[in-house]
């Protein structure tokens, strides 16, 4: 199969279960993402999560009133640029990141089911290689200003 191919299937299936473990929670993946972003950079940006969500300012903006109107979040006027809002996690949202650190877990564990553990840490790193690389390349084309 196609590298491009896998990478598409890997992510529209990865999500699709991952949305499905999420609904007890009322969540899907992109809240997921938000709250365990938050939770790690406490009053992050709206912008700062844009390229964890893979998705534009405007859907980020519906996203994270969707997780303020729940009490996950708070959203403040950022003091250094009074454009953007500063996001931090409520205390329901600070108890609730455990929990979805438990779904991430139990999903990678089926995930990767029946493959053996060496094959499964050579796949992450070569993941990590392949990702810095393409990190890489994206901050070239932002400095040539593509």
């Amino acid at each position: 199969m196609l590298f491009i191919c896998t990478i598409s299937v890997f992510n529209r299936y990865g999500k699709q279960l991952l949305d499905e473990m999420l609904q007890p929670h009322s969540l899907d993946w992109r809240d997921l993402v938000a709250i365990l972003v938050l939770e790690q950079i406490p009053g992050a940006s709206q912008s700062r999560l844009i390229p964890f969500l893979q998705t534009d300012k405007a859907n980020i903006t519906k996203i994270l009133k969707a997780l303020e109107s729940k009490g996950l979040i708070n959203r403040q006027i950022d003091q250094t640029d009074k454009r953007n809002r500063a996001c931090s996690l409520t205390e329901q949202g600070q108890n609730l990141a455990p929990k979805l650190y438990n779904v991430l877990q139990e999903w990678e564990a089926i995930c990767f089911q029946g493959i053996p553990e060496a094959e499964v840490e050579q796949y992450k790193a070569t993941s990590e290689k392949i990702t810095k690389i393409m990190m890489a390349d994206q901050s070239f084309n932002e400095r040539e200003g593509q």
